[in-house]
């Protein structure tokens, strides 16, 4: 019997690779030896990565919210490094406003990065001659897409269009074998999150705790390389949990 979960050369792409849950996905994948193709807005962040995760890991610093560059780098990738065989979207912005201050700009911002750009590469990807048949897309979402957050509207209807495109993308790729997912976490250990306390404490709300507490970024990082793999090939349109009990 051979491996659960071989990656080996499978080339997938890791958007947010520049910190959090995107490089730590990166490394991980890298470890299995996939071929990464890492994209951030962040140069430096990249970098950083891409000298922890191994030379398989290739970095391509990109601002997600421009499709012309979207278009232009998913062909240049597979150009250069072949079919894709997953795409991981990790990218992501935090929001938390009282409801005084919510404005269309406002939503547009965080809708633009969490929700648009990933409509964006799903439908540069998915093509043909773009993407393997039974490849894996998997996006990060949030328990905020299914509860209730004090000052947190925006982020959480952008996590809740994540995952209702998840189920509607499942559909529409079903014929071609290729599965969609999110992972919906609660706080992970990052420092966007560290920047989500801090913005919690300004507006004077705060998040409850999860019976096993945050996760770390491994732990997610595990659980997308897991559904990325051949060992999940009929879970599609499916958010999972990983949230230390905070659903229950």
């Amino acid at each position: 019997m051979g491996k659960i979960i071989d990656l080996e050369k499978k080339v997938i792409i890791v958007t947010g690779a520049g910190s959090g849950i995107g490089r730590e996905t990166s490394r991980v994948l890298g470890g299995e030896g996939a071929t990464v193709v890492m994209l951030d807005i962040s140069a430096d962040g990249l970098a950083e990565t891409a000298a922890i995760s191994g030379e398989n890991c290739h970095p391509i610093p990109i601002d997600l919210t421009d499709s012309n560059a979207v278009d232009s780098a998913v062909s240049d990738i597979i150009e250069k490094y072949g079919k894709l065989d997953g795409l991981v979207h990790c990218a992501g912005i935090s929001s938390r406003k009282p409801l005084n201050v919510l404005s269309k700009e406002g939503f547009s911002k965080v809708m633009d990065i969490n929700f648009y750009s990933f409509v964006e590469l799903v439908k540069q990807c998915a093509k043909k001659k773009h993407i393997n048949d039974g490849a894996s897309i998997v996006v990060m979402s949030s328990i905020s897409s299914i509860r209730g957050f004090k000052a947190k509207t925006e982020y959480c209807v952008s996590k809740a269009a994540v995952d209702a495109f998840v189920r509607c993308m499942a559909l529409e790729l079903a014929d071609r074998k290729i599965r969609v997912n999110s992972v919906m976490a609660a706080e992970v250990l990052t420092p966007l999150a560290m920047k989500a306390r801090e913005m919690n404490t300004s507006v004077g709300a705060s998040d409850f705790i999860a019976p096993l507490g945050p996760s770390e970024p491994h732990e997610v990082a595990n659980t997308i390389v897991f559904l990325l793999s051949d060992a999940t090939k009929t879970i599609t349109g499916t958010s999972l949990l990983i949230d230390g009990g905070a659903c229950i």
